[in-house]
């Protein structure tokens, strides 16, 4: 076998993952998806596994910026030469029966798995902004798994689609921006209703703030969505999926308190009937009930 086909081989044919773990990588499943693998190292190394669209692994290093295939991973992990990698994958070949079942992840493109790495770089969110908007610690706490803070400052809200990670809003004081190189789904964040359990309630906001607010002055579990405004012909679909998969879930719509927020509202209700429609109490959204800066005079009552 030539040089360069045993290098193919390697790609196509080792899982990653299961490489990763004879390294001492234990998955941490709570972050992984359908699309990506999160693996820790106990000497605190974190990485981000996908499969490309030609069926190979690929990693990214969170705490540095390597990446690359099964064998950057190996010199990631040993350093040494090409030819180093290549005996060592040649050795580790016919034994991985005795290692750890990691699953392979789903196809994706290499980069939405760049993104993933991304993500998982950003700090955990701090600051004041949401606190400004009056959010409370409590609701900025039930959503923290889904929110990050970038170099500049700016608050990120992840959105996922059934596969996992497509990228995120960007906000802060007058800025609103989405992840170059990402595509809006869906903010989505569970409260107090941890799955398995269908949750009991599923609210969707045009704003994930929007969502969170409303949870805040109506707390109960269930599931808070948002859509980042702009409602695609992927995201209705990924809507439609959502509330049908729950048909005993109350369906709270908080969308803004106008024209586009009703015609939003009808969209929706098409898809679950039952849906209830929730207008804020004064204001534009229901960000604005709670926002010590909101400055609106009363629009109409709650329904």
């Amino acid at each position: 076998m030539g040089q360069d086909a045993e290098l193919e081989g390697f790609k196509a044919t080792l899982n990653l993952g299961e490489v990763a773990a004879s390294y001492g990588y234990a998955l941490d499943r709570r972050e992984s998806s359908r699309s990506s693998l999160v693996m820790r190292h106990v000497d605190g190394d974190k990485i981000v596994i996908a499969t490309g669209q030609d069926g190979h692994g690929v990693f990214f290093s969170v705490k540095t910026d390597a990446s690359g295939s099964v064998i950057d991973f190996v010199m990631h992990r040993q350093g040494g030469s090409l030819g180093y990698a290549r005996k060592t994958l040649r050795a580790y070949a016919p034994s991985f029966t005795q290692l750890p079942t990691i699953p392979k992840p789903r196809p994706i493109p290499h980069d939405r798995a760049a993104l993933v790495a991304q993500w998982h770089r950003f700090a955990p969110y701090a600051g004041d902004y949401l606190e400004g908007r009056g959010l409370t610690a409590a609701t900025v706490s039930a959503a923290a798994e889904r929110l990050r803070r970038d170099e500049r400052g700016n608050v990120l809200f992840r959105h996922d689609d059934r596969d996992g990670l497509t990228g995120w809003e960007v906000k802060n004081e007058g800025f609103t921006g989405f992840a170059r190189g990402g595509r809006k789904a869906l903010f989505a964040v569970r409260v107090d209703a941890p799955p398995p359990d269908d949750p009991p309630r599923v609210v969707v906001a045009e704003s994930a703030i929007d969502a969170l607010s409303y949870h805040q002055q109506h707390p109960a579990p269930g599931l808070l969505l948002s859509f980042g405004g702009g409602l695609s012909p992927e995201q209705e679909a990924l809507l439609g999926h959502v509330l049908t998969r729950y048909p005993a879930a109350v369906i709270a719509l908080a969308t803004d308190n106008d024209a586009q927020g009703d015609a939003y509202a009808a969209t929706l209700t098409a898809i679950r009937p039952d849906a209830v429609r929730a207008r804020p109490p004064f204001g534009k959204d229901w960000n604005d009930a709670i926002n010590p800066r909101a400055r609106l005079a009363p629009a109409c009552l709650a329904i």
